[in-house]
């Protein structure tokens, strides 16, 4: 079923969110809004907020909100087209002409699903056969109990009895079952075969709950057939977006705050039945931006929990550098052992495995911990290949708190002085710079005569200047300052309208501000603060709170000259004004009906901007030397 957007906002404009939520948490009204104990964490202080005017629930504890269909998705742990469906049945909502008209064989998708959880039936009812009786022994000889089975849907394809066969009686097309990666077919044969004949299957389902996939494992321990066989790459199934367990973790993670990400699905099962059930596994050990996005919905700590050799060491480092550039909090197990965490629980070291997990690292300790013990510190290269890697680290994660941190860690560990270590991280960002004007290097040709532009891709380099403030934190201290005080007012009303600030709101806010300065020069911090809280979501007031307590904020509320750090941040933005208006006219030249005069000139414009990219770049060069 394809509902149209629109739909889902008129059933969501048309529920009474008040009702449906009170229906499962007790409610009382304060004010405009009701209020209850938040049923996503161990809430003791009635901290979630449902505002019957905009439809909408937070948590102000654990951060949880949406609308009433997120409420419902989450609460009754559904999928969202369920979670649709439920609460159009509650308000009588005629869904019936969504009902899709095409014929099976052209809804893939649906296809897919509905083959995979025909096929996961199948594999559980054969896990209950005779012929299932060495698959069993098995998995109990793994200590994977029947109650485990059950949870996971754990089942069993046998030689003997072909889920190809199965799927074909039910009228199943053989293509499609062959895009679902559930058989193959031989054209020299003429016939189908099984993908996972002889394995036991795992499921593998999406954050809402959806069967996407399996992964095959084999019994025998001296086979030459692959030990895991996965499904292939469908429509939707992505190795890049797996998250093994995600929609049962989820539940605990919320409340613990915390999700643990290990390698292996067997290590998932192995800590959940140890009573650790906020843990999801990874196929492979690379994080997406998917897996990114995923995380953001437990508002809390991810800990890399992967392998303790080399390949797990440096996933680890990796996955911590992808989370840290995406402002997720994240911690790292450090595993000194040679043993994954399933292999762990067998020998019987659970309290070793909560103690890891407890005393996680941060990314920097666990990276110099796995890396400064192999370092001879007499050996001028040897240090130097760990200051590489170490710097690297640290610029790529885009964070001025971890960079500043690293300098004092690296001052007591290598004995090099601050302006040393600091030479150095200069040294590595040019290095880096230099590497990603070369790699990125592209000639833009279009179809016009004798114009043609060298463009040099910098998006990488200004990402990696964001590492040292290049406009990650600008547009938060103007705000703040101005919230602070007026000593700056004038400034701020002459430069705003020369940039675009990346946070949608922050520009409507300033100007809320600088208005309301207009109207009265002589309001305080708190009457600022007062009309903010009056004029500006709740969202929005919690993260302006968060400023509070932000360590860079440290100049402003020391009451220290901001006129220059204000100055300077406004530069910054003008870069990032800069790089949306060469993203913009590089939309603009893809259009094919430009004329030659039309292309001429976006081509000079953009030449212009990349041509002020370049000069920034080499102003912050040259500051740096």
């Amino acid at each position: 079923m394809l509902i149209p957007k629109e739909v889902i906002d008129d059933i969501i404009q048309k529920s009474d969110i008040v009702s449906i939520v009170s229906e499962r948490v007790l409610l009382s009204k304060k004010g405009r809004n009701f209020w209850g104990l938040c049923p996503f964490h161990q809430d003791q202080n009635a901290s979630m907020s449902v505002s019957p005017e905009k439809k909408f629930f937070k948590c102000f504890s654990c951060q949880v909100s949406g609308t009433v269909l997120d409420f419902i998705k989450d609460f009754d742990n559904i999928s969202f087209q369920e979670a649709v469906k439920k609460l159009a049945s509650l308000l009588n909502y005629d869904l019936s002409k969504f009902e899709s008209s095409v014929p099976l064989k052209q809804n893939h998708e649906a296809i897919i699903f509905k083959l995979n959880e025909e096929a996961i039936a199948f594999f559980k009812l054969n896990l209950r056969s005779n012929e299932a009786k060495t698959a069993v022994k098995y998995l109990h000889s793994r200590d994977i109990t029947n109650d485990d089975i059950q949870f996971f849907e754990i089942g069993y394809l046998p030689k003997t009895n072909s889920l190809v066969d199965h799927l074909i009686s039910k009228g199943y097309n053989i293509s499609d079952i062959v895009d679902a990666g559930l058989g193959t077919y031989n054209e020299e044969r003429q016939k189908m075969y099984d993908i996972f004949a002889d394995r036991i299957l795992f499921p593998i389902r999406n954050e809402n709950k959806e069967l996407i996939g399996f992964s095959g494992r084999i019994m025998e321990s001296d086979s030459d057939r692959p030990k895991y066989l996965n499904t292939k790459e469908t429509k939707i199934f992505s190795k890049r977006k797996i998250a093994y367990n995600f929609s049962e973790a989820i539940k605990t993670a919320r409340i613990k705050k915390e999700l643990i990400v290990l390698e292996g699905y067997m290590d998932v099962i192995s800590l959940h039945k140890n009573g650790i059930d906020n843990t999801i596994a990874l196929m492979g050990t690379a994080l997406s931006q998917y897996h990114v996005n995923l995380f953001k919905s437990i508002k809390g700590t991810v800990k890399m929990f992967l392998d303790g050799d080399e390949p797990g060491i440096k996933g680890n480092i990796e996955a911590s550098q992808t989370l840290i550039s995406n402002n997720q909090k994240v911690m790292v197990v450090n595993n000194p052992t040679n043993n994954d965490p399933d292999e762990l629980i067998k020998q019987g070291r659970k309290a070793e495995i909560e103690k890891m997990i407890n005393e996680a690292l941060n990314p920097l300790q666990y990276i110099i911990s796995k890396r400064w013990p192999k370092v001879n510190s007499n050996d001028f290269n040897s240090v130097e290949e760990f200051m590489k890697e170490i710097c690297s680290f640290v610029l790529k994660c885009n964070n001025n708190i971890l960079y500043e941190t690293s300098i004092d860690e690296l001052e007591k560990i290598t004995g090099l002085s601050k302006e040393a270590i600091i030479n150095f991280y200069k040294k590595i960002l040019k290095h880096q710079i230099s590497n990603s004007f070369n790699n990125r290097r592209e000639v833009i040709q279009q179809n016009f005569e004798d114009k043609a532009i060298v463009k040099t891709e910098a998006s990488t380099s200004f990402n990696v200047l964001a590492s040292l403030k290049a406009y990650e934190l600008a547009e938060k201290t103007i705000l703040y300052d101005l919230i602070k005080s007026n000593k700056n007012l004038d400034l701020v009303k002459e430069k705003i309208r020369e940039v675009k600030f990346p946070h949608k709101e922050f520009g409507r806010i300033i100007s809320k501000i600088i208005n309301s300065y207009e109207e009265n020069i002589n309001y305080n911090e708190s009457e600022i603060k007062e009309i903010l809280t009056n004029t500006c979501s709740a969202e929005i007031i919690e993260e302006i709170k968060q400023y509070e307590t932000d360590p860079l904020m440290l100049r402003i509320k020391q009451n220290i000259n901001t006129y220059k750090l204000i100055e300077n941040s406004f530069e910054k933005l003008k870069m990032y004004s800069n790089e949306k208006k060469i993203i913009e006219i590089k939309e603009m030249l893809k259009a094919e009906n430009l004329s030659k005069s039309d292309r001429d000139n976006l081509m000079d414009i953009l030449s212009e901007r990349i041509k002020k990219r370049e000069e920034w770049l080499k102003n912050f060069n040259d500051k740096s030397n």
